[in-house]
């Protein structure tokens, strides 16, 4: 295969291959699709979030295509497994792909990766994971301006965690790093260092609102940005990313793909199932349990931020040379 790292003008060009979408149920009704069980691949473990919200839109898929709709897991080697696994499948939508954030961050990371983005067609962007920037409540900051500023003051004196060298929640704080010329010492975990950060050996931490929110409603932490395009619901007074001056949004997400050259009459029916899904008040409610954010949408919507979000990571990973052997 001819690896390549995909290009802001390769997703936009996806973008404006997709015809517009055609809900006549005359149109589904000829192709006769689906007319037998539909796999998703699955990129992480049985019984993470994603794979939880993947079995519900699953259910909920089956439910209304009358065809029992299954999840096939197949996590390892940082989700290259399951995204080679589905760009292998028939270009037919019985093999669909749940993506996240990694499928368009390990291209950029990896020298070679089993598969190219375009060797998928983005269906539909389920929901959004936000990142929050937490420091315990007892330290001095009260902005993310502070924390910054202590950072010049003091190059390399604060201390921050991710769950490893190029993982997402570490390039988001790189953006903030190269943005305002600070100074900071970055500490891999394999858990993302939360205990840590309680415990006083580090000094902020930017992680998913699931893992620091019962924190912050607890008063053990603070929160100081979110990295979404908008304010989020459940933290109403932290600003964004773009509000702090500290760069562009960076958050992870979950999405529906399937393999490119599946026919548009296929595309359609599936984009309008997963719309009924995520509109719905029950896919609301579900979100909101793992403190997400709702998308939905049609796939030109999300061919679109897909060919942004892939240019304002790229862009960081770029400036950090960074790369993962």
């Amino acid at each position: 295969m001819n690896l390549r790292s995909p290009t802001r003008r390769a997703l936009l060009k996806s973008a404006a291959a997709l015809p517009l979408l055609t809900f006549a149920a005359g149109a589904f009704g000829q192709s006769g699709y689906p007319d037998r069980p539909i796999k998703i691949v699955m990129t992480l473990p049985a019984g993470t979030s994603a794979d939880t919200m993947a079995r519900y839109v699953a259910d909920q898929m089956s439910k209304d295509l009358g065809q029992p709709v299954v999840v096939d897991n197949r996590p390892g080697a940082s989700s290259n497994i399951g995204y080679r696994t589905a760009a292998e499948a028939d270009a037919d939508g019985y093999t669909l792909l749940y993506g996240l954030l990694s499928l368009i961050l390990n291209p950029q990371l990896f020298n070679q990766v089993p598969y190219e983005p375009e060797d998928f067609t983005p269906v539909i962007r389920l929901l959004d994971v936000p990142f929050v920037l937490v420091v315990r409540s007892d330290a001095p900051y009260q902005s993310v301006a502070d924390l910054i500023e202590t950072a010049k003051q003091s190059p390399g004196k604060l201390k921050y965690p991710s769950y490893g060298i190029g993982s997402p929640n570490h390039i988001a704080v790189l953006q903030m790093i190269q943005n305002s010329g600070a100074e900071m010492t970055h500490v891999p975990y394999k858990d993302g260092g939360l205990s840590d950060l309680l415990g006083g050996a580090l000094d902020f931490s930017l992680d998913v609102t699931a893992t620091t929110i019962s924190h912050i409603k607890a008063g053990t932490l603070r929160p100081l940005v979110v990295s979404t395009e908008n304010r989020i619901d459940v933290l109403p007074d932290t600003p964004t990313f773009s509000e702090a001056g500290i760069g562009a949004p960076l958050y992870s997400w979950n999405g529906v793909f399937a393999r490119s050259g599946t026919p548009q009459e296929i595309i359609d029916r599936l984009s309008a199932s997963l719309q009924k899904i995520t509109t719905s008040e029950e896919f609301h409610a579900k979100v909101a349990d793992f403190v997400q954010v709702p998308r939905g949408g049609t796939p030109e919507d999300f061919a679109t931020s897909l060919a942004t979000e892939t240019e304002n990571w790229g862009r960081v990973i770029k400036a950090a040379n960074l790369k993962i052997e």
